[in-house]
């Protein structure tokens, strides 16, 4: 090898991990922020709370943007490396793999959720020769395909999918206003503090529905406004997400007994429109929960990821595989039953730890990043102050070169001149 070769000539380049844009972020941002709390959330939260359902989502959105605020900031502190390598570069690598084991299991709680919510609505509004199983089937071969690819192609269906959700967003919003809701069924609030309490400890299990940004840290290529996009993209949805319950509340507020499982804004606009016009919501609102589809494959891309970096191989086929397969059992078997379903989601217990992991895993997300940052800063300074020290001996050193041949010459010079002296004298 040539002497005289940089090392930078010797350096290949760097393989570019980022695979999202600012752009697709913001996309994913806001679909997860809607896409699941227009189905069954509302329907619980009015059966416990009435009228005061819309409130407690409020609530709910408010705590979830708070954790997308931890997960903006940690996007900022750490650009360039991942959520599980800051886990490793913190926490060691023993801790960081039992820490993604509790996100990795989290991630699945979320998903299960999701995909109940999405069959049951499916099952109760798309056709009434519904067979689950089968659909469920198609459902896990896709979510397979999900995990067998990276993160880059969920962003681009996910941007393809968001223009057409947006669109459905509009088109359901004008038909409501159409229809002309009552929404002082809405008031007055509060009149049971103590049910409303129950309602925002019982259901908390659907908080964290923005959990999933901690895999786009290190891997998403950051603007200068994108903190700001995705903040605004998630508040939206949260709006959107409130604007649906109160419709919801306005419709059944006051009767709080006769919505069940399969109620939905679909079904609540088809009673306010009548016969007449037949199902003119029903393409959007089937078209709107496809957004539904994308939380789930975001949620099990995400729970994969964790299993495989748990057990230390990129097998993400196969670890999509046997969670296809337990995924299809406890929908078919365990939560095909709705009241076994409403019975998980609203245990005490499970919703609190699910609320606590809603805000613990970005706000750790954010520490790692901070502590992280703050050792490559630490070390970037030590390197600038060894190699300023090298710098400062090597021009002592060429100091010291280009003084001796001077030096040698006023000695010589000095030498000489005694000796011309006394040779004159003799």
């Amino acid at each position: 090898m040539n002497s005289n070769q940089t090392p930078a000539q010797n350096t290949e380049p760097i393989k570019d991990v980022r695979q999202s844009t600012s752009r697709q972020l913001v996309a994913i941002i806001f679909v997860l922020g809607l896409a699941t709390k227009m189905f069954m959330l509302p329907v619980f939260l009015i059966r416990t709370s009435g009228r005061d359902a819309y409130i407690a989502l409020a609530v709910f959105c408010a705590i979830d943007l708070i954790s997308l605020v931890f997960g903006i900031i940690a996007l900022k502190l750490s650009p360039d490396t991942d959520f599980f390598a800051l886990l490793q570069n913190t926490l060691g690598k023993p801790f960081a793999k039992l820490v993604s084991l509790i996100i990795g299991l989290f991630m699945f709680a979320k998903l299960t959720i999701a995909t109940t919510e999405t069959v049951t609505y499916y099952a109760d509004n798309a056709t009434s020769d519904f067979k689950m199983p089968f659909m469920i089937i198609i459902f896990m071969v896709f979510l397979v395909a999900v995990s067998a690819h990276t993160l880059r192609s969920i962003c681009r269906l996910n941007e393809f999918v968001a223009p057409v959700i947006i669109v459905c967003i509009v088109v359901l919003a004008t038909i409501v206003l159409a229809t002309g809701f009552d929404f002082a069924n809405i008031l007055p609030v509060m009149r049971d503090p103590a049910l409303f309490k129950k309602a925002l400890f019982s259901h908390s299990v659907w908080l964290g529905d923005f959990t999933p940004i901690i895999l786009f840290v290190g891997r998403t290529k950051l603007k200068k406004y994108t903190g700001v996009c995705v903040g605004a993209a998630g508040f939206f949805s949260c709006i959107v997400s409130v604007f649906i319950a109160i419709t919801m509340c306005a419709a059944f507020g006051n009767v709080p007994q006769l919505v069940d499982a399969g109620t939905n804004l679909s079904s609540i606009l088809q009673f306010a429109l009548g016969n007449a016009y037949g199902r003119i919501d029903m393409m959007s609102s089937v078209l709107w929960s496809v957004g539904a589809f994308i939380e789930v494959a975001v949620f099990f891309y995400c729970a994969s990821r964790c299993f495989a970096y748990v057990i230390g191989r990129n097998e993400h086929f196969w670890i999509g595989v046997v969670l296809a397969v337990t995924l299809y059992v406890l929908q078919v078997f365990v939560f095909g039953d709705t009241t076994m379903f409403a019975l998980t989601v609203s245990c005490v217990p499970f919703s609190a730890v699910m609320a606590a992991l809603s805000l613990f895993i970005p706000l750790l997300a954010l520490v790692c990043a901070a502590v992280n940052k703050r050792k490559t800063g630490a070390k970037a300074q030590g390197g600038t102050e060894s190699e300023t020290e090298e710098q400062r001996g090597e021009n002592k050193e060429n100091s010291a070169a280009s003084e001796t041949p001077c030096a040698l010459s006023e000695s010589k010079e000095r030498l000489g001149a005694p000796e011309q002296s006394n040779g004159g004298a003799q």
